[in-house]
């Protein structure tokens, strides 16, 4: 029977239909609406702050690249890189109070930065930066549930809660420290949770760590230990052939260390000691220190010298302050007494102390970063371990 004969049978499929219909929209339209409520965004402001130096900006629909000076502020939009050189440094502010401190020698692209359009959304705000190099400290200004902050490297992805947190991507791999607050580090099939002082770290040869403390040794084989000449080259200044200078590591009380040493023809200056280049920025660190054990065995020239220079041991730190100027930080060690026309130093950059003979002296620096005021280390160049003096 067709439908032209059974016109009741086509007014009851219409009518049903039209009902459908109208059901269907009445679901789908609010459903839509609030859809489009919860996730409709708008871009997230933000602003790139000159700090010093030259900022370039990279504009994925310009070949060329602007250059950002004299400190001014400019907008930031999605997709665009931003890069320093090793003399500058850039701040990203976000419009909900977040930040990303850019230090030297480094590259972001801004991934992400979006948030919600209308104020009955319980979508959270999400920022995602790709650091393509270099090092920068994220500060999240909410928790998880109000702000996705993410950061991805060539190694890892990471997911920041409310806090403060130090990213460093190199050559070798991936660094997260937690400075204030937790975060989450994922490569691959493995995640790791960082609490506040705890550090994870991740390269291409490297598998991702377990939770590491935050403090961290600057030096490569500061112990001695093995591989000596890799990581350090010794030098020596003789002024005549009738002294004899060395530094090699020797086994003593069943473990290894540097022996400095000087024999021969007294009241003639000598210098012999140990140099490792750090080229480290530390901008971002909370504490720069120098831990050492020192064991002095003899001295010939008193105290450090008639100028307070020449020390059976010596450590020497070479570093450039925040405006790039070159400095230098010394701590020697003595244990005869000088007579009282010999000069000892007794500054923030240039202190010594007497200590035991034939004893281990365990020794601490105070915090470079606050000791030192407005000259303190910004990058270290290199340290140096030596003897000066006569034998």
């Amino acid at each position: 029977m067709s439908f032209e004969n059974n016109p009741e049978r086509m007014a009851w499929i219409i009518l049903l239909a039209g009902f459908t219909t109208f059901c269907l929209l009445a679901l789908l339209v609010p459903a839509s609406i609030y859809w489009y409520v919860m996730n409709a965004t708008n871009p997230l402001g933000t602003e790139l702050t000159y700090v010093r130096g030259i900022v370039l900006i990279g504009n994925p629909d310009n070949e060329l690249s602007a250059s950002v000076v004299d400190g001014p502020t400019v907008d930031l939009q999605e997709t665009f890189t931003v890069s320093t050189d090793n003399t500058s440094q850039a701040i990203l502010n976000f419009a909900d109070d977040s930040t990303l401190t850019m230090y030297g020698d480094t590259t972001i692209m801004l991934s992400e930065a979006q948030q919600p359009r209308f104020g009955l959304s319980t979508n959270p705000t999400r920022i995602t930066v790709e650091v393509l190099r270099g090092r920068v400290r994220a500060t999240a200004s909410r928790g998880r549930d109000d702000l996705m902050f993410d950061i991805t490297t060539e190694d890892a992805q990471m997911t920041l809660d409310q806090g403060s947190f130090s990213v460093e991507v190199t050559d070798r791999g991936t660094q997260l420290t937690t400075r204030l607050g937790q975060a989450e580090i994922t490569n691959g099939h493995k995640t790791v949770q960082l609490r506040q002082g705890q550090r994870a770290v991740v390269g291409p040869e490297r598998p991702l760590s377990n939770p590491l403390p935050a403090a961290q040794n600057l030096l490569s084989n500061g112990n001695f230990n093995t591989n000596f000449t890799e990581s350090w080259e010794t030098y020596t200044i003789d002024l005549t052939e009738a002294v004899t200078t060395t530094a090699d590591v020797v086994l003593f009380d069943n473990r290894s260390v540097l022996n400095l040493q000087s024999q021969g023809e007294d009241n003639v200056h000598t210098e012999v000691g140990v140099i490792q280049q750090v080229n480290k920025d530390v901008r971002d660190f909370q504490s720069v220190r120098v831990f050492s054990e020192v064991r002095l065995i003899f001295q010939s020239l008193p105290g450090g010298g008639q100028l307070g220079s020449e020390f059976p041991i010596m450590i020497h730190v070479a570093y450039k302050d925040i405006e790039g100027n070159d400095r230098d930080w010394f701590h020697g060690f003595y244990y005869v007494p000088p007579p009282e026309n010999y000069i000892l130093y007794d500054q923030p950059d240039n202190s010594s102390e007497r200590i035991a003979r034939f004893i281990w002296y365990p020794y601490e620096s105070v915090n470079l970063l606050t000791t030192l005021g407005p000259t303190k280390p910004a990058f270290i160049k290199s340290i140096r371990i030596y003897a000066s003096g006569w034998i």
